[in-house]
């Protein structure tokens, strides 16, 4: 990608629900890492427009389509305000996981 062409994506993972399990980070449909409870994940990925999604295991997150621009400094934060019940884990299981842009400060 030519010098300027793309942006940083900081994804992060905060709360108490699946504490020893890892999400999978998906951009554009591609798998680009796995971030643990309390971590952070720093990508570079190319301006555009960018889906963004989370899974582990069956269940996932509704995708999040941001337009990028170049040398813009993006934030999402990935979270399971679910929990673990029943219901979350068989019907809701393609919004278990939510994912929000955290706005720039």
């Amino acid at each position: 990608m030519p010098a300027g062409s793309t942006c940083t994506l900081r994804v992060r993972r905060s709360g108490y629900v699946d504490l020893l399990r890892s999400y999978k980070i998906l951009i554009n449909g591609t798998r680009v890492g796995k971030i643990a409870r309390n971590s952070v994940l720093d990508l570079n990925v190319p301006s555009g427009p960018i889906t963004i999604e989370a899974r582990i295991d069956w269940a996932r997150s509704r995708p999040l389509m941001i337009v990028a621009t170049p040398n813009q400094k993006i934030e999402i934060e990935v979270s399971n305000r679910w929990g673990a019940d029943l219901w979350a884990l068989t019907f809701g299981f393609r919004s278990y996981l939510t994912l929000e842009q955290v706005p720039s400060s």
